[in-house]
């Protein structure tokens, strides 16, 4: 009897784990557009391609704003999607470490996927905090609007939780 128990909370926990790591895989509904610009930019896989972004604003639910201090290097907290043949990929810098992914428009939705990242320490908790935040909420996706469809400057995110991330446009990356 024994036996048969252990065998049973093993593939409950192997089950529970399997459950846990299908919830961290991405944008599972995709994230909706809201407004014309949206619209048209989720229509066309290569709308966002070569366009790179910086986390300026993080409001919270309730209005308050988080702090988002820049990388020990005075980097900032960035997104840059890119897109070269059929391959869709995002990267940046997430506070910490550099990320990297893909990404997709796809029956009007925005997909990301769960980022890589390389494994540098952060410098203070808050920004590791801060970090572990931002890449799970590039995940939680539920809406997303530009300012403009032709050349947008302005980029947000409304997660699922409730948060708005504000991005503002810098400069681009080379088409490949």
């Amino acid at each position: 009897m024994p036996i048969l128990m252990s065998t049973r909370c093993r593939l409950l926990g192997l089950s529970l784990l399997a459950a846990a790591l299908a919830g961290c895989a991405g944008s599972p509904g995709g994230a909706r557009p809201q407004g014309a610009a949206a619209a048209n930019a989720a229509s066309s896989a290569d709308s966002l391609a070569q366009t790179s972004w910086e986390l300026v604003r993080w409001a919270q639910p309730g209005g308050a704003l988080r702090d988002i201090p820049h990388g020990d290097n005075g980097e900032p907290v960035r997104l840059t999607f890119l897109a070269q043949g059929k391959q869709y990929r995002v990267n940046g810098f997430a506070g910490c470490n550099r990320y990297m992914g893909s990404y997709k428009l796809e029956a009007g939705k925005l997909y990301i996927d769960a980022p890589a990242t390389t494994r540098m320490a952060c410098a203070s908790p808050e920004r590791a905090r801060l970090e572990a935040d931002y890449l799970r909420g590039l995940t939680a996706i539920d809406t997303f609007t530009l300012d403009n469809g032709g050349a947008p400057r302005h980029l947000t995110f409304n997660l699922r939780g409730g948060d708005v991330l504000e991005f503002a446009r810098r400069q681009d990356p080379p088409t490949p």
